[in-house]
């Protein structure tokens, strides 16, 4: 009986350890945040022609190589680095100009998943030396950023070809 109880008490264990050191730690959802993401659109609330080439397009991309450097790039550590290219308007004098790429450097962190979508903030300091913190939606291979506050303002033209600020969102999409 002794031996019996010692066999059962054996295969119980054995069994527990199957158990306890089985692979539970992932879900099949695995996402691999870290990377590189391109600026591959910057997507106006309405379309424009800053180029004067007659064609209007909501890719700002196809409208100026000002955007042309921008990324960001998530580390394993949650560390990041934010490349901000964009178009500086005189509205003063109708002119325009690519400004000097900034890189802001920061902190990222995964806060959220709903279906395919997870929400990422990202703080960083900006150009201004403030600091400020955006909202990623990463899809896939893709992040975006949608700028839609009161203060959101893209390059335009306006009737007289002269560079103007115009006042609406703009969605930047950014590929790994």
């Amino acid at each position: 009986m002794k031996r019996i109880n010692l066999l059962v008490g054996a295969m119980a264990l054995t069994a527990f350890g199957f158990v306890s050191c089985s692979d539970d730690d992932s879900d099949g959802n695995d996402v691999k945040f870290s990377g590189t993401y391109d600026l591959v659109e910057v997507n106006t609330q309405n379309a424009t022609d800053f180029n004067d080439d007659g064609t209007k397009n909501v890719n700002q991309l196809k409208e100026s190589n000002c955007y042309n450097d921008g990324k960001i790039i998530l580390n394993d550590d949650g560390s990041l680095k934010y490349v901000i290219t964009k178009i500086l308007v005189d509205a003063s004098d109708g002119t325009s100009g690519c400004a000097t790429a900034y890189e802001a450097a920061g902190k990222w962190e995964a806060q959220s998943t709903n279906g395919n979508n997870t929400t990422i903030e990202a703080a960083f300091t900006n150009q201004n030396g403030a600091s400020q913190t955006i909202t990623l939606i990463k899809r896939g291979d893709n992040l975006t950023y949608t700028d839609d506050t009161i203060l959101s303002t893209y390059p335009d033209r306006n009737a007289d070809g002269e560079a103007i600020n115009t006042r609406g969102s703009i969605t930047y999409v950014f590929e790994k």
